[in-house]
């Protein structure tokens, strides 16, 4: 079998390529076309071995009961209910059991983490939620994460393309609350760490084949070689192709497939055969990616270790599945050639949004509204009439002083679908000193970029259509050193850490009648010092402590000439303390409680995308101090595990980013922050004050607000009998500030920062039989009501930016042989086939979108382990 790599990416015309932007070829040629290629030629003989090696899968099953998974997140190995702090801890096995894939996903299984697959417009980046410290969805090199993300103890420094894949990972740490001492100052939410299967040398390994709805096709396999009898390789490879569920239709040929050939106006047909396909001219939602990776494990001596790793990841993905339910007023005030107006009169809409609208209709006749709400099928919205085109428009058009700028492009089309080129390149040396004395150093270099279009409207308009190239390069490296003293009573740890990023953004911005052809390139350096110690008082009483030294340095330049250029780097620039402290109490082997208190932080950044010059701005840093109260038990001969933490955090300084509105039509070089929405009425309303016809866009002011949250969070594990497996969990999370609305920061009751509560259950049984087990498997996910209303502030959400609480179901069944070397997995998520979606917005005023749900997906996979 043979992965076919996408080509290499070409510069887009009219976009700023950075000069020293390269691809890696000769590596993804190494990885996509050997991994896969060389299981074919290994796996022949390791099959024929005798008797099959059990899969690592991060936790070892005791016969008694419940499993241990063994943890790093204090850099020490640690079975995870002796860890003093809140951590989820999910093996590859419950991963796949719970349809969890990627970080997108992550979220339907652990408590109080909100996890979203991104817009349009997020570059790869998941809408990370955990607490109630945000991560947001921009993906801006020049704003610091709120959680870390490692990959094999390798630092991933942006949010942009954080939505990490799964392959072979055999765990994964999800460490709630802030991590400052033990995972730096860019983790004040918590952070999430991957670990993927490391060589073993055995002959191991497994082949997998998949099948499901709509041609949905996934091969992968690994095979691990002992090459000397101190040198072993793992070698993955893994593909996986779908067509997706939502279908891109043609808006002309659809009005005649209903009947409505009037609302067509004179917008052309998009494709001229469309109509023999059903109107349908591409899919949403589904694409092609393709991963392999290759790991070296040297071990010269017993107490020494080198692990080398290459991983490269290619997305050739089709549009993001974003649709909209509704459009604002479409119309035109009295102009030159109307003179009573075009539409409801008097106009609502923003003069911009009026030019626009002018320059549509007199091209086609049509005005931009609700005819462009594609319609339902099975229960909900699930398409696009996007085109990711703009087409050709008369821009002479005048709406009072508002116009075109002479450069806004038209009668431009972008390709179709997004791809994105993640490579990871890293070194972990691991060496024993002494026989007390320890030392680990970790290297690594991550290349990241990708290419995508956003078309807003979704209609073929292309009133808001937009292109983005990031292009981002990452180095990190870690030295530390670990050791025990007194009788191995006190252990310690002393670390260095440091990060540098260095990436470009070249964004095409077309938002109505916004232009701005820019690039922003930004350096983001972070240097830290730690330590950490552990001392047992006695054999049941322990006290922890730790501390970091950070400090970061983020610079961009931007050359953007419609709006602001910037030649001389800016800066926002921190030197910080963070610190930790806790004890815990073994009152039996199997019963921890524990406490602790740790500062966490989050360091300022810079806006890189304004609207106007005077928008340029930094965001503020955060802080905070947060508590904890744990209890993590074993129960009834290990067959019933309970772990429980309350946690309370106040916020000294949360960065807040409060949407208002800047008046285009105010003279001067400083612009007066508005808290009102842009895209409304009020905006309009607003900036009639200043001379010209009303010009409002959109301005984000970011502001530090005090702030408190408090939560509970529970995990419970039962196996009542031999065979059946109940897992229960959740979280709920409150969040609350002394600023009174409508104060920027404020929350005006009602609105909402992430769901309150989350929860997960799933239950199993194995049902053992002569010709193999068969293993019935369902899932529950619940998420409570969401509110995404663009001003918070200032009155209750909106029932458009409503998401009410909702569940959804998956099932599995599962056969395994005897012999335990083949199963078979049958899995159906979204039983129901439930409409259901994850975040509603309103963009420049004209339509109201969100990112849709896949409806009930199928799927059958036959793995061979050997």
């Amino acid at each position: 079998m043979a992965i076919e790599t996408g080509g290499e990416q070409g510069e887009d015309e009219g976009m700023i390529t950075p000069k020293h932007a390269r691809d890696l070829p000769a590596l993804k040629g190494l990885l996509l076309s050997t991994s896969l290629a060389a299981l074919a030629v290994f796996s022949y003989p390791a099959l024929a071995q005798e008797g099959v090696a059990s899969s690592q899968n991060g936790g070892n099953l005791d016969e008694s009961g419940l499993e241990d998974i063994v943890v790093t997140a204090r850099f020490v190995n640690e079975n995870v209910q002796d860890t003093p702090m809140a951590i989820s801890a999910q093996t590859d096995t419950q991963l796949k059991a719970a349809n969890v894939t990627n970080i997108g996903t992550l979220g339907s299984v652990i408590p109080n983490l909100q996890t979203m697959p991104g817009h349009s417009y997020s570059a790869g980046t998941p809408r990370i939620s955990l607490r109630g410290v945000q991560q947001g969805a921009s993906s801006s090199l020049a704003v610091p994460p709120a959680l870390a993300i490692y990959t094999d103890d390798v630092y991933h420094s942006t949010t942009a393309g954080s939505d990490l894949d799964f392959t072979d990972v055999v765990r994964v740490e999800v460490n709630r609350g802030p991590q400052s001492t033990l995972s730096g100052n860019a983790s004040i939410g918590g952070s999430i760490k991957l670990f993927t299967q490391d060589p073993k040398g055995d002959g191991s390994g497994f082949i997998s084949l998949g099948y499901g709805v709509r041609k949905h096709m996934e091969a992968s396999g690994a095979i691990d070689l002992g090459i000397t009898p101190n040198l072993s390789m793992r070698m993955l490879g893994h593909f996986n192709s779908q067509t997706g569920f939502g279908n891109r239709l043609d808006f002309s040929c659809m009005m005649d497939k209903l009947g409505t050939p009037a609302l067509k106006g004179s917008v052309p047909y998009f494709q001229p055969d469309s109509a023999n396909r059903g109107c349908v001219i591409g899919h949403t939602g589904g694409g092609t990616t393709s991963v392999g990776q290759v790991k070296l494990l040297w071990k010269p001596m017993d107490d020494v270790s080198l692990l080398l790793t290459v991983r490269h990841r290619e997305e050739d993905l089709e549009e993001t599945p974003e649709v909209t339910l509704g459009f604002q007023p479409s119309c035109v005030q009295p102009v030159a050639g109307y003179p009573a107006g075009i539409g409801q009169q008097p106009c609502p809409a923003p003069a911009s949004n009026q030019v626009y609208y002018l320059a549509a209709y007199k091209a086609f006749g049509v005005l931009q509204d609700n005819r462009f709400v594609v319609p339902m099928r099975n229960g909900g919205i699930y398409d696009t009439y996007g085109t990711m085109c703009r087409p050709l428009l008369d821009k002479s058009g005048k709406v009072g002083t508002a116009g075109f700028p002479s450069d806004f492009p038209v009668g431009l089309c972008y390709d179709q679908g997004k791809t994105a080129h993640h490579t990871l390149v890293s070194g972990k040396l691991q060496a024993a000193l002494s026989d007390n004395v320890n030392v680990t150093a970790i290297g690594g270099y991550t290349d990241y970029r990708n290419e995508f279009t956003q078309n807003g409207d979704n209609s073929p308009l292309g009133s808001l259509l937009s292109h983005f190239i990031n292009l981002d390069e990452m180095w990190s490296g870690e030295l530390r050193f670990d050791g025990k003293l007194f009788d191995d009573r006190l252990q310690w740890v002393l670390g260095g850490f440091a990060v540098k990023t260095d990436g470009y953004q070249n964004n095409n911005i077309g938002f109505v009648t916004t232009y701005q052809l820019s690039s922003v390139h930004g350096i983001n350096k972070s240097q830290s010092a730690f330590a950490h110690l552990d001392f047992n008082i006695t054999d049941a009483w322990r006290v922890s402590g730790g501390g970091r030294y950070s400090h970061t340095n983020i610079a961009i330049t931007i050359d953007n000439p419609q709006a602001v250029t910037v030649t001389v780097p800016i800066s926002a620039i921190e030197n910080r303390w963070d610190w930790l402290i806790s004890t815990d109490y073994k009152i039996t082997d199997d019963i921890l409680v524990y406490a602790s208190a740790a500062s966490g932080s989050r360091p300022p950044g810079l806006t890189t995308i304004v609207n106007t010059a005077r928008q340029l701005s930094p965001t503020s840093a955060e802080d905070l101090i947060s508590y904890e109260l744990g209890l993590k038990a074993d129960w009834l001969d290990r067959r019933l595990r309970t772990n429980i933490t309350a946690f309370y955090m106040d916020y000294r300084k949360l960065a807040t980013s409060v949407q208002g509105t800047e008046c285009k039509n105010q003279p001067g070089p400083i612009a007066t922050w508005f808290n009102v929405n842009a895209n409304t009425a009020a905006g309009v309303a607003i900036c009639q004050q200043f001379p010209g016809t009303s010009d409002p866009i959109n301005f984000f002011n970011n502001v530090g607000i005090p702030a408190k949250v408090k939560g509970i969070e529970f995990e419970i594990t039962a196996i009542p009998i031999h065979g059946l497996r109940i897992d229960w969990s959740g979280g709920y999370n409150k969040f609350t500030t002394s600023i009174v609305p409508p104060a920027p920061g404020s929350l005006f009751p009602g609105n909402l920062r992430q769901p309150e509560l989350n929860m997960h259950a799933n239950i199993s049984y194995d049902i053992e039989t002569s010709i193999g087990t068969f293993t019935p498997r369902a899932d529950w996910n619940f998420v409570s009501k969401q509110t995404w209303d663009t001003a918070p502030n200032a009155h209750a959400p909106d029932p458009a930016f409503v998401i009410d609480a909702y569940a959804i179901w998956n099932a599995q069944l599962q056969y395994e042989a005897p012999s335990r070397d083949w199963t078979a997995t049958f899995s159906v998520t979204n039983v129901a086939n439930k409409w259901y979606h994850y975040q509603n917005q309103l963009l420049g005023g004209i339509n109201y979108s969100t990112r849709v749900a896949p409806p009930r997906e199928w799927m059958l996979t036959i793995r061979k382990d050997f």
